[in-house]
């Protein structure tokens, strides 16, 4: 028997084995693709928490070494306004954008580096539950292999990190706790460019409208514009005139700079809904986008996944090494301990994201904000923070730290100095 099975071997599932299997467990991913693997649909910013918690794990210079750089200064065009500095608080003080063939590659030999097994090729079919149980405990998964073989795999956990469409968050009838359709969200379209200079990651912000930059790999830039979800759809074929004439009205500067770059990929166009899954059940965990799938307005989905894989494992580890000294109680307990550990930070910045998408002009005292946050730096970074997960939704919005940045504001306009 397995200490866990993890569903799903991309950045969610392969840090949570990752750690676990530090910390001497016994586990098994599975997962039906084979890798490496990329995925279609990711922007993969790596945002400054998430970088921190792959600098502490040692898996930086790796990331490094593979041609990746680091993400060290930030643009907010808003129009009138320009922000730039960087989030506080931080380990490493800055982001990155690995190509998820590459990041999720690092952390899954990583994981196999520490013990793990991996098992690809699998498909998930259902979960297995205790037979006595009260309670249906999961027990295990089943599953079937490419040639139609049936395999089953027992554990004292299983943990989902199979993504937005969790097959095994059905399995387990897991609540969501919260749900927005595609229309109700953001819709994204990028493509990926050589030969385009960018000194910063930049976001150009209009209403209605949000472009953005920023390098990844092979000296390429990723370049997007965000659109509310309800906007009308284009034929693919007129993905590109329709990108160029927006990002020419929103953001010129940039079109300037794509209009001499060369497009190295196809154009991506999608919407994706967003939920807040409930985490944990008996014998069960949801981790990464299985359990919260945020907007990708914030590009937060990578680093909470590596946020949620961190929590859960270390969880796990007190409740698994306990169990047969205590009882069951103690892995149940540490299950029970995850989602609102878990909700703490996800569900703020699930919503932020979500009121962001909405691509709306902010009312007139927020406008009011912004404007006096020109010339105080300190509060510039810290609404960086946000974006960086370094300082919460709740920390820079608190009506006190608002007064504080108006009152700053007024004080300096007041200086004869």
């Amino acid at each position: 028997m397995f200490d866990a099975v993890v569903v799903g071997a991309r950045c969610a599932g392969a840090a949570t084995a990752l750690l676990l299997a530090r910390q001497g467990h016994r586990v098994l991913i599975v997962d039906q693709a084979h890798f490496p693997s990329d995925v279609r649909l990711s922007t993969h910013l790596v945002w400054h928490a998430g970088v921190d918690l792959l600098d502490r794990w040692g898996l930086l210079p790796t990331l490094q070494a593979s041609g990746c750089p680091l993400l060290t200064d930030f643009a907010l065009d808003m129009g009138g306004l320009v922000l730039q500095g960087q989030p506080p608080g931080t380990r490493v003080g800055a982001a990155m954008a690995p190509r998820r063939v590459v990041l999720d590659q690092v952390l899954l030999d990583a994981a196999l580096a520490a013990g793990a097994e991996l098992r690809e090729g699998v498909t998930f079919e259902d979960v297995l539950r205790e037979q006595d149980s009260a309670d249906g405990r999961v027990c295990g998964i089943r599953g079937r292999l490419q040639d139609g073989q049936p395999v089953q795999f027992e554990a004292r956990v299983v943990v989902g990190a199979d993504g937005t469409h969790s097959p095994l968050a059905r399995a387990v009838g897991a609540r969501e706790l919260v749900r927005h359709g595609k229309d109700e969200g953001s819709y994204n379209v990028y493509a990926y460019f050589s030969g385009l200079p960018v000194d910063a990651v930049e976001f150009h912000s209009r209403p209605e409208r949000m472009a953005y930059a920023w390098h990844t790999h092979h000296g390429q830039t990723l370049v997007g514009m965000i659109l509310p979800g309800r906007s009308p759809r284009v034929p693919l074929a007129e993905v590109e005139a329709m990108f160029m004439g927006e990002l020419a009205t929103h953001a010129p500067s940039l079109a300037e700079r794509v209009r001499h770059a060369r497009r190295e990929s196809d154009w991506t166009a999608a919407s994706v809904g967003s939920h807040c899954r409930e985490a944990t059940g008996a014998g069960w965990a949801l981790v990464g986008d299985a359990g919260v799938t945020v907007d990708p307005i914030t590009a937060a989905g990578i680093t909470l996944a590596l946020r949620d894989a961190e929590l859960l494992s270390g969880l796990l580890h007190e409740g698994l090494r306990h169990e047969g000294l205590l009882g069951q109680r103690t892995l149940d307990a540490a299950l029970a301990d995850f989602g609102p550990k878990r909700d703490v930070v996800s569900r703020p910045l699930h919503q932020f994201a979500q009121d962001m998408a909405q691509l709306q002009v902010p009312p007139p005292e927020m406008v009011n904000v912004f404007m006096a946050l020109a010339g105080n730096q300190a509060q510039i970074d810290r609404y960086f923070g946000v974006f960086g997960q370094t300082v919460t939704p709740a920390e820079f919005f608190d009506p006190a730290n608002l007064q504080a940045i108006l009152s700053g504001a007024a004080a300096s306009a007041a200086d004869p100095v």
